[in-house]
């Protein structure tokens, strides 16, 4: 099965070159890996210790993808994948890729911004720096697709401000 990326903020002829590219060259994500289990058991003392750890664990994981995405990630910027090997653990076979930019050969479409990075760090916990993660089960939509969800996006976010 193959998953959809989200393109990057950038004019449609940059998207529809992307696009082009893409078609022939292999996607890298450059972002952070987060066990979202490990990243609870980190965060522990701050959840509800009076509900149930597999509601807590499912709140907990809610809430931390709604304050991923509230950074201006969007919401296919957060996704899950099976754990890298480095990563695996007998309960966890699966976490979360954060994506913070996408590219080829390992160079992002457009510039990663410093203050997103930190910020996604702070919310993960971690010192560690974003890597680039290969993305063979992953692609963009038609640039077309994309183009027109924004516009209509864009016009109820617009239709919102004006009531």
């Amino acid at each position: 099965m193959v998953s959809r990326l989200a393109y990057p903020d950038a004019p449609p002829s940059k998207l529809y070159e992307i696009y082009r590219q893409s078609l022939r060259q292999p996607i890298h994500a450059y972002g952070f890996y987060v066990d979202p289990a490990q990243l609870y058991h980190k965060k522990r003392d701050r959840c509800q210790p009076n509900r149930p750890l597999a509601k807590d664990l499912s709140l907990f994981m809610w809430e931390t993808r709604q304050e991923l995405l509230d950074t201006g990630l969007h919401k296919l910027a957060v996704t899950i994948v099976p754990s890298p090997k480095q990563y695996r653990t007998i309960s966890s076979t699966q976490g979360w890729l954060i994506i913070l930019g996408t590219g080829f050969d390992k160079t992002p479409h457009v510039p990663i911004s410093d203050e997103l990075t930190q910020r996604v760090r702070g919310i993960i916990e971690t010192d560690e720096p974003p890597t680039w993660w290969s993305l063979r089960s992953y692609e963009y939509a038609h640039p077309k697709i994309w183009i027109e969800d924004r516009a209509k996006i864009e016009a109820a976010q617009q239709k919102q401000l004006e009531l």
